[in-house]
């Protein structure tokens, strides 16, 4: 039998939480800031309790910090006293965040400690459904224990350049606060009501097609994944959402009947580091 692998990620990709209990996945927490008070993903703030307050409390935009290097430190000590050696470790795009780099440093501190531990540490290129599309293979390829670590992490960095993440949001108003899109396009965008439909490619937004109406928006993401796929039965597909079940219940149908689909499709919550720059009403597609 081969050394155990530990799988470690950040909360960006806010896999399901009974996924995460299933697999023994250990999730590091991004920082929320909100206001005056500053709450841990997934710990003490969830993303419904999140994007709640953003709809109270429309005028606070929520900032975000990435997991402290302390927190990645005290992940890889659970593990290591759990009897694991080899670390996969996975966050949200470079692009998008310092988190890589700081489950870096993590990393090397660590392992100046724990030599004999191996640490592989990878940006997933994406974040949210198509990040928790990722986890949830590399949970599954773990499981099955054909692979070591160095196996698992080549096989991992084949998929990455094909991991469909497609989104809409409800409103334009908090990717522009973030920095993803310009003022002129946040205020036109709102100006005709726009519901985008975009898509993370190496970490970037990139618009896909604006529409002018939500039944729309939910059709072309769907449309648009069944272009992207071949052989939809051996994927992995997840739905996630910021406070519209209905429209996550409408988007799972629509994928079930435009790819034959009979597997399970995973649902979860937008988690609030995405959400916190996405906002209320966001939904997305990941597919690995």
């Amino acid at each position: 039998m081969g050394t155990r692998i530990a799988q470690i990620v950040d909360s960006a990709g806010s896999i399901p939480r009974d996924i995460l209990d299933r697999y023994r996945i250990k999730e590091v927490a991004f920082n929320i800031l909100l206001g005056d008070q500053q709450y841990k993903e997934n710990i003490t703030i969830t993303g419904e309790e999140l994007y709640e307050r953003m709809i109270k409390q429309p005028q606070l935009i929520p900032k975000t910090a990435v997991p402290a290097v302390l927190d990645w430190i005290r992940a890889f000590k659970e593990k290591y006293e759990e009897g694991y050696r080899h670390f996969i470790v996975t966050t949200i795009a470079e692009p998008l965040s310092a988190s890589l780099q700081s489950a870096n440093m993590a990393a090397r501190q660590f392992l100046q400690a724990h030599p004999e531990a191996k640490i592989y540490v990878l940006s997933s290129n994406t974040c949210a459904c198509g990040q928790a599309a990722l986890e949830i293979k590399i949970a599954q390829l773990i499981e099955q224990g054909q692979l070591s670590a160095e196996q698992l992490l080549k096989q991992v960095k084949e998929y990455l350049p094909r991991i469909i993440s497609l989104f809409s949001v409800n409103e334009l108003t908090y990717m522009h606060a973030g920095g993803r899109i310009g003022g002129a396009t946040a205020f036109l965008g709102k100006l005709i009501n726009i519901k985008p439909v975009c898509e993370f490619v190496d970490g970037i937004v990139q618009p896909i097609k604006p529409v002018r109406c939500r039944s729309k928006a939910l059709i072309t993401m769907a449309d648009e994944a069944v272009k992207r796929v071949k052989h939809a039965e051996d994927k992995i597909i997840c739905v996630q959402h910021a406070l519209c079940p209905q429209d996550a219940d409408f988007l799972i149908t629509q994928l079930r009947e435009k790819l034959n689909y009979t597997q399970p499709i995973y649902l979860s919550s937008v988690g609030a580091v995405v959400g916190a720059h996405s906002g209320p009403g966001a939904i997305g597609i990941g597919i690995v």
